[in-house]
């Protein structure tokens, strides 16, 4: 067979290619192929997803698919509107069962994405998550408490917050480092950590700024022969006996919060964090006693959430879907950040796989003789990741 020149040529180019060359191609071909596969239809079901809203022709077993699509994001935005689409399958629907469960599922990560903001200082960002949760849901009435409990929260601290600003104003330092004191009891880790520290640096910088000028006053004051004797102070000898007066301090503060957590109580040792605390940043001991304070948060979750997992654990112990479903929403309470989350959310996957074994069974037992069960989607019953 003749061939032109240049093909002639490219046969012979390609005759000289090594053969490692043409087996990687063989091998990555299909490969390739697969992956662009999976990217496509990823890409139609989102397309297809976002459209399902403006069709009232959509299937409810389509509604309830493109909510668990959305809901793989896992966003706080996604999940709600999972949520929203799980609940417009109608309420004589055989799926909305299985609606109800994923929405109970997808409520209780809006909870926790929720309490997780909350703490970083997002008040309206956590508030606009719980308020995703629907009326229907048996998490709603928790959700709504637990908002007004922010609230209420947020403006205590926000209170304080301002009593100590009118404080520093008034060059009150004595009754705004007392009030500061009074944010270590806020249940919130943004006010009781980031904005402690804040008017705690604003204190120390007012009293620095005081003790300088003071010092300024002093030396313009004080005539030349007696300054021998009396020499006044200067800033960088202030900002030093500042320093020796701040460690003196944070030491006796440490001691007193060792001696409160030693007795193991909660209250105690609630007690003896908001004393480690009054160690301030820049002390010699301010990084041993945030190592503390840590260690000593940790016990204190542990002590609170270990009955709620007990109790939750024994309630999944008795095996049956209504008490599995009650064990699932008890160690719920334990929310993301606690030192047993992850525990809790072992447990839940755990004890989620053995409801949704239990609805398989009970669900094939119902279905006539002549009549086989359908395979189910795995993507079905998918648990969103824990954090």
């Amino acid at each position: 067979m003749q061939f032109s020149p240049w093909i002639d040529h490219l046969f012979t180019q390609v005759r000289k290619l090594p053969l490692q060359l043409w087996i990687g191609v063989i091998v990555l071909l299909p490969l390739g192929t697969g992956v662009l596969g999976v990217w496509l239809l990823s890409k139609m079901d989102d397309v297809e997803c976002q459209t399902v809203w403006l069709s009232p022709l959509a299937t409810e077993s389509t509604r309830l698919y493109c909510a668990q699509v959305t809901a793989d994001r896992r966003t706080a935005t996604d999940l709600a509107e999972a949520i929203k689409l799980a609940d417009s399958i109608s309420l004589s629907h055989p799926l909305r069962q299985d609606g109800d469960r994923l929405i109970q599922q997808w409520s209780n990560r809006l909870l926790e994405l929720g309490d997780a903001a909350f703490h970083n200082g997002k008040l309206d960002d956590a508030v606009t998550m719980l308020q995703s949760i629907p009326d229907s849901t048996p998490l709603h009435n928790s959700a709504t408490q637990r908002i007004e409990q922010w609230r209420e929260t947020w403006k205590s601290a926000e209170d304080i917050f301002q009593k100590v600003q009118d404080a520093i104003a008034a060059d009150n330092l004595l009754i705004a480092f007392a009030e500061a004191r009074t944010l270590l009891k806020i249940n919130n880790e943004y006010w009781r950590t980031t904005q402690f520290q804040d008017v705690v640096n604003q204190i120390q910088t007012a009293k620095e700024s005081k003790s300088a000028q003071a010092a300024a006053d002093r030396k313009k004051g004080i005539a030349s022969a007696s300054a021998e004797r009396m020499r006044p102070f200067t800033t960088d000898e202030l900002m030093s006996r500042w320093q020796k007066e701040q460690d003196q301090e944070a030491g006796i503060h440490l001691q007193k919060a060792r001696s409160l957590a030693a007795t193991g109580e909660v209250n105690r040792m609630r007690d003896a964090i908001a004393e480690a605390q009054m160690v301030l940043s820049g002390s010699v001991q301010y990084t041993q006693a945030q190592q503390l304070i840590k260690d000593w948060s940790t016990q204190i979750e542990t002590a609170e959430d270990r009955p709620a997992l007990n109790q939750a654990a024994a309630l999944a112990r008795k095996g049956d879907i209504a008490s599995l479903e009650a064990a699932i929403t008890e160690a719920n309470r334990i929310y993301f950040g606690r030192a047993l989350y992850r525990e809790a959310q072992a447990n839940i996957d755990q004890w989620s796989a053995q409801v949704r074994q239990l609805y398989d069974r009970q669900y094939s037992q119902e279905l006539p003789p002549n009549i086989s069960k359908p395979s189910p989607d795995p993507s079905f019953y998918q648990v969103p990741a824990s954090p």
